[in-house]
């Protein structure tokens, strides 16, 4: 399949869908948001207050300006838990756990007890959000008569199209519009789409995932998605459904076999105290032939900043297109990088603006068109 078609095709309909999703206040309809298990909810004004589960979905919030709005968040949400500053101000209920089922019972009784105390809303907003469990605590909280109860769940977000939709419509709960966060992430990744759409050597990439202490081939659908998304030749994809496979001699067998490879460590490595360092030692025997990068965990995650991952993995796969991720990247692994594009150039700062402006200006057109045709009828 043509890979240039792909992620200009992904690029097409995350730009059009975000800007369909602007709603029409003029007429004072107010607008819809469909959660990810295709449940339709009508909103006539942005949320009052909002109950957010996920850190990725409660700094999306944050970002949007409503951190005030943010009435109670899961364990993980919380600024104690997470340092970021985005969320230092918020004063909200800390839920624990939504991981499983075993704290559902707490979970329904607090918030019951804030209705009750004027903290909340039957009407009010609950996001929930990865956990497949959730789908039952959806369940209770729906029985109990919250109204608006939406749900995002690992298998809903799969690609890197529907995170930027999802912030979108989560940013549109949480503001009422489309705020500059996510203005951000459709302008970073059509310059990293422009920058790599002509490569004819794609850069390899292999994506290594880590729990538990070992390693193992990675193979998550959005950061499969990114790197589909950047242009790389992902040595490590496979059609299964696993979000990994293999162990560490799976990986070393694939880089034995693909000199060059780019490596992204899952975070949860450097989290455990791993560095690039520590990794080219245990794994690599102390190759300094592959580049090897620990992602942050907001890189492919369901928030504004996994548009800033996109652009670093673009960066480490095409650093004479995207700007080379840390100083002296080229000169340590620039032979063999694999960014070679058809026309021997590279893509300019001029030549990406442009793109960026013709994309979005034909975006705006083809939308423009769609609802005048829906008028006419």
């Amino acid at each position: 399949m043509n890979s240039k078609l792909i992620a200009t095709g992904i690029l097409a309909l995350m730009l059009c869908t975000v800007f369909v999703a602007v709603p029409a206040d003029a007429d004072g309809t107010g607008f819809d948001i469909t959660d990810g298990e295709g449940r339709t909810y009508h909103y006539d004004s942005p949320a009052e207050r909002i109950v957010s589960t996920g850190a990725a979905t409660t700094l999306t919030i944050a970002e949007a300006g409503a951190v005030n709005k943010i009435v109670a968040v899961d364990r993980y949400s919380t600024y104690d838990y997470t340092g970021y500053d985005e969320l230092e101000a918020m004063d909200a209920v800390d839920l624990g756990s939504f991981y499983g089922k075993t704290n559902h019972d707490y979970i329904v009784t607090t918030l019951i007890n804030m209705v009750d105390d004027g903290e909340l809303s039957l009407d009010d907003t609950i996001i929930l959000t990865s956990y497949t469990s959730n789908r039952a605590l959806y369940e209770r909280l729906d029985d109990t008569g919250f109204t608006k109860v939406l749900v995002w769940t690992t298998d809903s977000v799969s690609d890197y199209d529907a995170i930027v939709q999802m912030v979108s419509d989560v940013s549109m709960i949480a503001s009422g519009t489309v705020p500059g966060s996510v203005s951000s992430m459709l302008d970073k990744t059509a310059q990293v789409s422009d920058a790599v759409s002509e490569v004819t050597e794609r850069a390899k990439a292999l994506f290594v995932w880590y729990t538990g202490g070992e390693f193992s081939v990675g193979n998550s659908s959005i950061m499969n998605s990114m790197l589909e998304v950047a242009n790389a030749d992902n040595i490590g994809y496979s059609d299964s459904t696993a979000s990994h496979y293999g162990d560490v001699n799976t990986v070393i067998s694939l880089l034995e076999a693909n000199p060059g490879t780019v490596i992204f460590v899952n975070y949860s490595y450097g989290t455990a105290g791993g560095t690039a360092e520590s990794f080219r030692e245990d794994v690599l025997g102390g190759n300094t032939d592959y580049p090897v990068v620990i992602m942050d965990s907001l890189w492919n995650n369901w928030c504004p900043e996994s548009a800033d991952g996109l652009m670093t993995i673009g960066q480490y796969l095409y650093p004479d297109l995207l700007g080379e991720p840390y100083d002296g990247y080229i000169e340590d692994y620039g032979p063999g990088s694999g960014s070679g594009v058809s026309n021997g150039g590279s893509a300019g700062t001029d030549g990406l603006m442009i793109a960026l402006v013709v994309v979005v200006v034909v975006a705006i057109v083809a939308a423009g068109i769609v609802i005048a045709r829906r008028g006419n009828h």
